[in-house]
């Protein structure tokens, strides 16, 4: 196991996340959480997760597209394995909270997240972010990465997703920009960290000269690659070890809802699953 999951495990035993003292079992199976890029190295690893247990037990962790098109086929076959689970609880990746009044009104606005919320909201399963809280995040970033750089990487890679995912252009864009660096700052470490758009921009300009900040390629954000291929500097390795922290994070939300008869419904992003896969398998099958 890498440096990078050794120390995400000793700092998650360290926060609120675990302070119900994971069982033995728990604890084993968190060493088998790898890395996003080491798990890339295996051509037949998995892209979801259907485990079953005791007393009809079973998680059912899909992997998604983010799209916000409710004509993707993809969400017709959530839908079908949603109803074939009928599950008593549900995990979706991001941090929103939003509930739509329809299928399509949640998806339009929220995507594959918005689409659990919705499903859940019918009939009242509860339902949790697989995310971990951003000041824990942080403070393990801050291990490697300054906080003028953190605030760089989480305001252009919101960016860049948004961007892509609706295909915005122009003044859309700029407005972006300020909506993410006013999110970034709700983070206690990052609160006073490139204060407005004007000193965003220097920064970003001191880092990557030439490139404007909306137009930044979502390369620069894939965990398995190095900004040394990309030409990131620094923005490929803050999600390494993003991803690193948060797979582990996912881990243990997902094996500590497990018991006798709970059936899980979990969605997440690609390369996500085949991080935990192993560690899954040895909590909820061992």
């Amino acid at each position: 196991m890498g440096k990078t999951l050794i120390s995400v495990l000793l700092l998650l035993r360290n926060t609120t996340l675990s302070q119900s003292l994971p069982t033995e079992q728990l604890a084993r199976c968190e060493s088998l959480v790898v890395l996003q890029g080491q798990a890339a190295e295996n051509p037949s690893r998995d892209f979801s997760l259907d485990l079953r247990g005791p007393d009809d037990a079973r998680l059912v962790y899909l992997v998604v597209r983010h799209t916000f098109d409710p004509a993707d086929p993809q969400y017709a076959e959530m839908e079908k394995m949603w109803q074939q689970l009928q599950p008593t609880e549900a995990f979706y990746e991001g941090t929103g909270t939003f509930v739509g009044a329809t299928r399509n009104a949640a998806l339009e606005r929220s995507g594959e997240p918005g689409l659990v919320r919705y499903l859940a909201s019918l009939t009242g399963v509860p339902v949790h972010s697989l995310e971990p809280r951003r000041e824990a995040e942080v403070e393990f970033l801050l291990r490697k990465f300054t906080a003028e750089q953190l605030v760089l990487f989480f305001v252009t890679r919101s960016v860049a997703q948004e961007r892509d995912r609706r295909s915005l252009t122009g003044g859309s864009l700029e407005a972006l920009l300020t909506q993410y660096l006013a999110q970034a700052h709700t983070t206690k470490q990052l609160a006073d960290v490139l204060p407005n758009i004007a000193a965003f921009r220097a920064s970003f300009a001191r880092w990557f000269p030439g490139v404007d900040p909306t137009r930044t390629p979502v390369q620069w954000f894939d965990p398995i690659r190095t900004s040394a291929e990309t030409g990131g500097r620094f923005f490929n390795e803050v999600n390494r070890e993003s991803s690193a922290f948060r797979d582990v994070h996912m881990y243990r939300l997902l094996a500590q809802a497990w018991k006798p008869g709970s059936r899980i419904f979990a969605e997440v992003g690609r390369d996500h699953i085949p991080a935990q896969a192993a560690a899954l398998r040895c909590a909820i099958n061992p």
